[in-house]
């Protein structure tokens, strides 16, 4: 489900609402904008303000006496500092714009840092983009007014305030600044520029504006895009990559006692009990922190799991400076990879690489989800991994794996033979520099066969995405959103749809139908496709599918449509035809009557994993249903479905399998708390049955649907309905601390298989 994040990552962050480093999220989360009376008597001087003196972004004369309000002058002494880091040739164009207020010793307002916050980020192009969430000018507006709090509107030493500073909110420097401030955030701090208090639901505009919420600002505007401040990466070639720092991977770290299981490339450990980590590094494209975190590894151990998954965009070791040439990486970045290797091994975590994306010719990721296309292109993909083997071949694979690929493949009947070809050159390449190192391969749900078989035959091991079945697993929000007559339940009755769409068998209901109204909902078809429903075989009605939404293909999508159809007196059985030669997919099924009312939605809607007649739905009294032979998707299903062909073809070739993915992963989807937590225990508790090692899809990221929050994030509820949120702090002996969001019923699922 990678692809998936990637398309995810400029989704809305809402922020934490106090202004500054010196409260938890938890006191954020419901407080008012305090920070100014807090900081006055606040003696301590925060993370924030000691890492912006350290940029130098602060003058001596302002290091000190925090809860005063700053100046115009002094607030622009600071803008400049950190424009001359951007930029420096670019210094004399800001001072010209900023020029009135850099003269003024006016005391200043939270607006005015606003505004002025809002010229820097023009000129440095650092407004949010296009397709990113912001907060809606008009009900801010309405928000302030309400408030008492708005904006003066007489700003002499900003002169040109009125013209157009965000095109894509079509307004003022100011109105452009109060909502982009609000959700650009540290990438460091995970902090906004300038919170939004949303509880209070005011921007505080006419506050003074505190010499700590101003440093704050400035910082967190440099960190927005961690580069501006990040040293310049010290870049050597790939070739010339050495060992780890053996100050950080240590000789006691290697030989000291560890209770990880011992791994093999013909069998991977059952014991692995894991959660991937996919938002904890810059890949160049938008994740939301610069380094891993130590409190990841030591929540991970605290809670009993012994495995992370690190998704690697192999482009994060070009940071911060993006060479154009692409064999260049930076040795920095390579130090951060052999800490967190250093930490796994510290807390008992074992690690493993999985490289996010094929490379293409210049080093860039492929976000395409394309394999590489060229000798060249697969060249360098085999020269990283090469150079990590080399980098490595000293830690021992208990410690640490190679996960090849994640979820990247050739299309379905595409000749492998050439992509395997040039996989085996990588994987001999990878074997020469750590001949130790086990290695994997990744799939998503229904692989290509005959790709995973290719893998397999090279002597990698398997690795299995199980999202099944389909509809609780993976529905999006645009699904959602199209549909809002569809409603989950777990255990799901077994409900094949793909025969049905295409007419090639019926879909029968039975039980107590009379004089029931039954509702179609039709999430795609091709007009003029006729539906036929009988009624005790006699017919009913005719559906001809016509009008919907028109689509570039010029071929309509009808899922604004619900076809309700009233069931004569005395109805036991119906029977839903699609038309030979016409496509309707039927999505979900709704029946009102003596039953009450029963939704009932198929398990998937597409062909995956197999073409099945469904059996018929038996409509039951108490308003559930089943089918005639009382089938589930449990446990068993899931297993025999999306698990086991794989984990067939890994045994076929004597190599290790593991489940590495799974999950729920709709996205924005407000499934029930319940359902999530009971599909998750039903699923490992299969893995535990058939002793498959595993590793949860995701412990955060920009989606909330996971089991924490993403800490720097700023999110501040779980999508899932009724998950009851709790507060828990990691501490490290390092120093390091973190506090999460848990998803609470999650977790006590999560811990039946982590600590047992």
């Amino acid at each position: 489900m990678k692809r998936l994040f990637a398309l995810l990552l400029a989704i809305a962050l809402l922020v934490p609402f106090a202004a500054c480093g010196t409260s938890s999220p938890s006191e954020n989360a419901g407080s008012n904008h305090t920070a100014s009376s807090e900081t006055a008597e606040n003696t301590e001087v925060s993370e924030e303000i000691t890492r912006a003196i350290s940029y130098g972004l602060v003058p001596e004369t302002l290091q000190g006496d925090y809860g005063k309000t700053v100046t115009f002058s002094q607030y622009c002494e600071m803008l400049t500092n950190l424009i001359r880091l951007w930029d420096e040739d670019r210094v004399n164009e800001w001072e010209e714009l900023i020029a009135l207020a850099a003269a003024s010793d006016e005391e200043m307002r939270r607006e005015d840092g606003i505004l002025a916050t809002a010229y820097a980020m023009v000129l440095m192009e650092k407004n949010a983009p296009g397709d990113f969430f912001h907060l809606d000018i008009d009900e801010v507006s309405k928000q302030l007014d309400s408030n008492g709090d708005t904006p003066t509107w007489d700003y002499p030493l900003f002169p040109t305030w009125e013209e157009t500073g965000f095109e894509w909110c079509n307004s003022n420097y100011l109105w452009g600044g109060v909502t982009t401030c609000a959700i650009l955030i540290s990438r460091v701090s995970g902090k906004a520029i300038y919170p939004y208090d949303f509880e209070g639901k005011s921007a505080h505009l006419q506050d003074p504006l505190t010499r700590e919420e101003a440093i704050c600002a400035v910082l967190r505007l440099g960190e927005i895009d961690s580069s501006v401040l990040e040293p310049d990466g010290n870049y050597i070639e790939l070739s010339e990559v050495g060992t780890y720092d053996e100050t950080i991977i240590t000789e006691k770290l290697l030989h000291a006692a560890s209770d990880l299981p011992e791994v093999t490339q013909a069998k991977l450990p059952t014991e692995w009990k894991g959660a991937g980590l996919s938002s904890s590094k810059n890949d160049g494209g938008g994740a939301e922190c610069t380094d891993f975190r130590e409190t990841d590894i030591k929540f991970l151990a605290d809670n009993g799991f012994n495995f992370a998954r690190i998704f690697l965009g192999f482009s994060t070791l070009r940071f911060p400076n993006y060479p154009e040439d692409g064999s260049l990486v930076n040795e920095n970045e390579l130090r951060d990879l052999d800490q967190l290797i250093a930490w796994g091994m510290e807390y008992g975590v074992h690690i493993q690489i999985s490289m996010s994306f094929y490379l293409d010719e210049n080093g860039n990721d492929k976000k395409d989800d394309t394999i590489a296309a060229n000798d060249a292109e697969w060249a360098l993909v085999q020269e990283y991994w090469t150079m990590l083997a080399r980098r490595y071949a000293g830690i021992p694979s208990q410690y640490l794996t190679f996960d090849l690929c994640n979820e990247v493949q050739p299309a379905q009947g595409e000749d492998v033979s050439y992509p395997k070809e040039k996989l085996g050159e990588l994987i001999s390449s990878v074997r020469a520099a750590g001949s130790e190192r086990v290695l994997l391969y990744s799939f998503q749900g229904n692989p290509n066969a005959d790709w995973v078989d290719a893998a397999a035959s090279l002597g990698v091991a398997i690795g299995c995405h199980p999202y099944y079945p389909q509809y609780i697993t993976t529905t999006g929000w645009e699904y959602a959103e199209q549909n809002p007559y569809a409603s989950p339940s777990w255990p799901q009755p077994w409900f094949p749809m793909g025969k049905v769409q295409d007419g090639a068998a019926p879909l029968i209901l039975q039980g107590d139908l009379s004089g029931a109204e039954l509702s179609l909902h039709i999430d795609d078809g091709v007009e003029g496709t006729d539906i036929a429903v009988y009624a005790d075989e006699a017919l009913v009605e005719t559906i001809t599918l016509s009008g919907g939404t028109p689509t570039e293909g010029d071929e309509p999508f009808l899922y604004q449509t619900l076809y309700p159809i009233t069931l004569p007196e005395g109805t036991s059985e119906v029977t839903i035809q699609v038309a030979e030669g016409g496509y309707a997919k039927i999505d979900t099924i709704r029946l009102n009557g003596s039953m009450g009312e029963v939704v009932m939605v198929p398990h998937d809607i597409a062909d995956y994993p197999d073409r099945s007649n469904p059996l018929p739905l038996i409509i039951q009294a108490d308003g559930t249903y089943t089918n005639s032979e009382d089938r589930f998707v449990d446990g068993d299903e899931i297993y025999q479905a999306d698990v086991k062909p794989y984990q067939d073809i890994a045994a076929k070739y004597g190599v290790g399998f593991m489940v590495n993915e799974f999950g729920i992963f709709g996205t924005n989807v407000n499934w029930d708390n319940d359902v999530v937590a009971a599909y998750h225990d039903t699923v490992l508790q299969m893995l535990t049955e058939q002793n498959i090692g595993w590793c949860y899809c995701e412990l955060y990221n920009p989606i909330p649907n996971h089991l924490t929050l993403m800490p720097v994030s700023g999110q501040t509820e779980f999508q899932w309905q009724n998950a009851t949120k709790e507060a828990v702090t990691i501490s490290c002996e390092s120093g390091e601390e973190m506090e999460y969001w848990v998803n609470q019923e999650l977790m006590d699922v999560f811990e039946k298989y982590t600590k047992s």
